[in-house]
């Protein structure tokens, strides 16, 4: 899945214990959909995770950071079903920051 998004929250990166370096934010989406052909206001927050060199990448921009991101939806933890955003590719959208 795609998704475009600016970046409000981050538990900053932490370190796994094989050292693969894990980021942990959200992400707040705001769009305009059709449906049944009328025109509809989207805006959600989803929580992100993102491993590897991509998560390095997350750390690295501010708060504000619009991104475009691809990845898939997994719960959040076994005993918590809330769907996450795990990212598994990103383009920082520069010059398109939020405050």
């Amino acid at each position: 899945m795609e998704l475009e998004g600016v970046l409000i929250s981050s538990r900053g990166l932490r370190y796994t214990p094989a050292g693969i370096p894990v980021f942990e934010g959200v992400l707040a989406h705001r769009s305009t959909q059709t449906e049944a052909g009328a025109e509809r206001r989207i805006e959600f927050e989803v929580g992100i995770k993102s491993l590897g060199e991509c998560g390095l990448r997350l750390a690295e921009l501010p708060l504000g950071a619009v991104i475009h991101c691809t990845g898939f939806l997994a719960a959040r933890t076994l005993k918590s079903r809330t769907p996450i955003l795990h990212i598994t590719e990103l383009r920082h959208m520069e010059g398109k920051e939020h405050g």
